[in-house]
């Protein structure tokens, strides 16, 4: 879990700096109310684990790290293997997490967020134009400075699709700011 490793590594040595970019969540709770009990996979500390708290009663967060979670109800845990019961959430959220993951792993995390909750959201980075460094088809290395290099692997909304463990019930194109990103529902 090579990949695993990179982005704990990542994360944890841009922390703040990343996470003052990050002050405008990805609208994920708005395409239905899905319940009361979420799952936050891959939750960082920036906008996204506030805006879903304020949408549901109860979120656990998880991360690869603690030191990446916002606090309160929150669990270190990698996505292709979470410490959950089946059926403990209404709804798990997998935003801009499949994205640093090989096919076989993010293939598994869908599988996984399925598993522990009734319904899932996934989405994955979309930009027009990679920037950084194509290390191997599809893969890129992305710098952030001189602090961290981030590894995404490239998705299109196909790979998604055809990687669902059961019936997408919505996908498509949704965008922040002057980016986008493909998302399932399933």
């Amino acid at each position: 879990m090579w990949w695993a490793k990179e982005a704990r590594e990542a994360y944890i040595s841009i922390g703040e700096e990343y996470e003052a970019t990050r002050r405008r969540p990805l609208p994920v709770a708005d395409f239905a109310t899905f319940g009361n009990k979420a799952l936050d996979v891959g939750c960082g500390r920036g906008a996204q684990p506030r805006y879903l708290e304020h949408e549901h009663g109860f979120v656990v967060h998880c991360d690869l790290d603690r030191r990446m979670t916002p606090g309160g109800d929150s669990v270190e845990c990698e996505a292709t293997m979470m410490p959950f019961r089946d059926g403990a959430f209404d709804v798990v959220y997998l935003v801009a997490v499949i994205h640093h993951m090989p096919r076989d792993a993010a293939a598994l995390a869908l599988r996984e967020a399925r598993r522990v909750g009734r319904v899932a959201v996934a989405t994955v980075w979309a930009p027009d134009v990679w920037r950084g460094r194509e290390i191997a088809p599809g893969v890129w290395e992305v710098p952030w400075g001189g602090k961290a290099r981030r590894i995404y692997f490239q998705y299109q909304l196909e790979d998604l699709l055809a990687m669902a463990p059961t019936r997408v019930l919505s996908a498509g194109v949704m965008r922040r700011g002057r980016h986008y990103n493909f998302y399932i529902v399933f």
